[in-house]
């Protein structure tokens, strides 16, 4: 699976990881449109494709593991498709959801932030600029510049951590991404 390892490896500066997330108007990003917004250098642009099923049921905490499908494309949802946890015939890998810690650096910064407000059982399709992606310099198949095209599904929380005084004294030593 391509996106754990660029996940894991951000070429995302601090500074950008700390930008401020600005929220682009409502874009209507469904099935075919293709739309490339416009985005400021921090901004993500979300547009809720399938709400949660209890809007009370809680979010994500800090370090809480979470399990999420998603498809990347780039240059438009309609566009060139990069990677996906839903499997593929060639290479040939079979569906499997991508599991990581919300909120503590593991994933690129567009994701914590994103997943970080998102509720089990939501989808959601999501713009992330490459200030919040991968920088200037890309990765992999990802060039330098570009906005990554996301559809996430937000499949089950984990249950909260137990965390240790050292865990604890990290986090609060760290800013979240």
């Amino acid at each position: 699976m391509l996106l754990p390892f660029l996940l894991l490896h951000s070429a995302v500066s601090l500074p950008a990881r700390r930008a401020v997330i600005g929220r682009a108007a409502s874009l209507a990003l469904g099935a075919g449109a293709g739309l490339a917004p416009v985005l400021a250098v921090s901004e993500i642009s979300e547009t809720v494709l399938v709400p949660p099923a209890d809007p009370a049921s809680p979010t994500p905490q800090r370090a809480q593991k979470v399990s999420v499908d998603y498809t990347l494309w780039i240059g438009g949802f309609d566009k060139k498709q990069i990677d996906s946890s839903k499997g593929s015939a060639f290479p040939p890998r079979l569906p499997a959801p991508f599991v990581f810690s919300v909120g503590v650096g593991e994933v690129i910064p567009g994701w914590d932030r994103t997943v970080k407000q998102m509720r089990a059982g939501e989808t959601r399709r999501v713009v992330v600029p490459a200030s919040l992606g991968y920088g200037e310099k890309g990765i992999g198949p990802i060039p330098g510049g570009a906005d990554l095209y996301f559809e996430i599904s937000l499949l089950e929380l984990k249950s909260p951590p137990k965390l240790t005084e050292q865990q604890l004294a990290w986090l609060s030593s760290h800013a979240e991404p």
